[in-house]
């Protein structure tokens, strides 16, 4: 694996085999199963391989944005579209790529990433958005000043503070919905019991029982010493 801070050149091996047997037997040899699909009117063929575990975890880890990989046809390069987990978010079952051409601007998703403090209680709707831009500028993150935003404020995606070269996509542009919103911090509220007449007063020692033995148990007179 060779990469740059956002760029990994990933080795594969094609899959003969689809389906969760398979998929199954790569991931027990070290391999994650995975797809690299060019969308539009792109002629490239749906193409399925897979990518050694350790080496892909470490390019994500150091967050690289675009992959290339050596087919039979030539080299294609492609960003993640999707990863799917498995039921308890720890391993990762397949890795979804969508190409893109170099020098070309295609539509990536980016995480949000909230810096500074919120003058109330941060309510985070979504932590990613679309953005457009060439493969080679695809950022780390989008940063959210919370700093910046006052009480009640709703941030959408049209208000955000864009690193040059750097576009929403037409369709997130187009819906421009609600990323967060900061709201009032609520006060705890503290029940105290205004009801004391329930609790035993022991300040005075436990009250004397005047009844006498009732011959439950622990009782040393309760036995008669005949049976019938």
């Amino acid at each position: 694996m060779a990469s740059t801070h956002h760029e990994a050149k990933l080795d594969i091996e094609m899959r003969e085999k689809l389906g969760s047997r398979p998929a199954r037997a790569l991931r027990n040899r070290g391999r994650l199963p995975a797809s690299l699909q060019f969308f539009g009117s792109s002629e490239e063929p749906l193409r399925h391989f897979s990518v050694d575990a350790t080496a892909f975890h470490a390019a994500h880890r150091h967050e690289a944005h675009l992959f290339d990989f050596e087919f039979s046809e030539g080299m294609r390069s492609a960003v993640i579209r999707e990863i799917q987990w498995d039921l308890m978010g720890s391993d990762i079952q397949h890795i979804e790529f969508k190409g893109v051409v170099r020098g070309q601007r295609a539509d990536v998703r980016v995480p949000l990433s909230l810096i500074g403090g919120a003058v109330g209680t941060v309510n985070q709707i979504r932590d990613m958005i679309v953005v457009n831009c060439l493969p080679k500028n695809i950022p780390d993150v989008i940063e959210v000043d919370l700093e910046t935003l006052a009480l009640g404020a709703q941030l959408r995606p049209s208000e955000l503070d864009l690193p040059k070269g750097i576009d929403l996509s037409e369709a997130e542009a187009k819906k421009d919905d609600i990323l967060l919103v900061i709201v009032e911090e609520k006060a705890m509220i503290e029940e105290v019991a205004e009801d004391d007449d329930d609790t035993l007063d022991l300040s005075e020692g436990v009250p004397e029982d005047k009844g006498g033995d009732s011959g439950g148990e622990g009782s040393s007179g309760g036995e008669s010493g005949s049976e019938a």
